[in-house]
């Protein structure tokens, strides 16, 4: 059956994230004490246990509010039961019946792209890369789009701590670094918040996972087919 999770779920959610994403203690600790408050969290339990669950956090696409599908996860014991595409379109009937207009996620890696899709999904986001010219801070072809995908400042400054905990360094514009001071994540959600100092020569300029040209970075499911058309900023990764 579905249901809500509450605050009385918070170890077996906790136990459940660190034995599917490995996830330092620290980082779950966080979650749960600054975010999860407000967090949907819908999951399915089987005998009075959590087999799978996500969490829905609130993002906005310009004046649209939807939902985040957030670290979607399954025991190992319970997979290939169809638990999580249950999930997924109880939380898009969720969606429609509370006002919000979408539903959206970022596949943690390639080939989840296949299976996303066959649960209602399509792409989303930036859908081409850019490099900086070769003599000049200044974009070769322009990065047009439409609004920008943003969460609160809450879970940014979450997604932030998340960053500095495993090794990186975040600047006050919201830049994460990793150790040999690459840019790999813009936390802000805000591309003029890039100093021109680090608009590098040929630098690539791509969704905020690299899964290579043309790629779109995230996914979104909706009924409102104005959302679907827009070409939507959700931040970057620049190698």
């Amino acid at each position: 059956m579905i249901d809500f999770a509450g605050y009385s779920d918070r170890k077996a959610l906790e136990d459940l994230w660190q034995s599917v994403f490995l996830e330092d203690s620290e980082i779950t600790e966080y979650f749960f004490e600054n975010i999860f408050s407000d967090t949907i969290t819908p999951v399915i339990r089987v005998d009075g246990e959590i087999a799978s669950a996500l969490f829905l956090l609130d993002c906005t696409i310009g004046d649209y509010k939807g939902k985040c599908v957030y670290c979607a996860m399954t025991n190992y014991s319970h997979r290939g039961k169809g638990y999580m595409k249950t999930l997924l379109d109880y939380s898009y009937d969720f969606c429609c019946e509370n006002g919000f207009d979408f539903l959206f996620l970022v596949p943690a890696e390639k080939s989840l792209f296949d299976y996303y899709k066959k649960c209602g999904f399509r792409k989303f986001g930036l859908r081409r890369s850019y490099t900086f010219d070769s003599t000049t801070p200044e974009i070769k072809e322009k990065l047009d789009f439409d609004c920008e995908f943003k969460f609160s400042e809450e879970i940014v400054e979450y997604w932030k701590n998340s960053c500095i905990h495993y090794g990186g360094k975040v600047e006050n514009f919201g830049l994460v670094f990793d150790d040999d001071n690459v840019i790999i994540r813009n936390a802000s959600c805000n591309f003029e918040s890039i100093p021109q100092e680090y608009k590098k020569v040929d630098t690539i300029i791509q969704g905020n996972i690299n899964f290579g040209e043309d790629e779109s970075p995230a996914m979104i499911r909706t009924k409102n087919k104005d959302i679907e058309s827009l070409c939507c900023y959700v931040g970057i990764t620049l190698e």
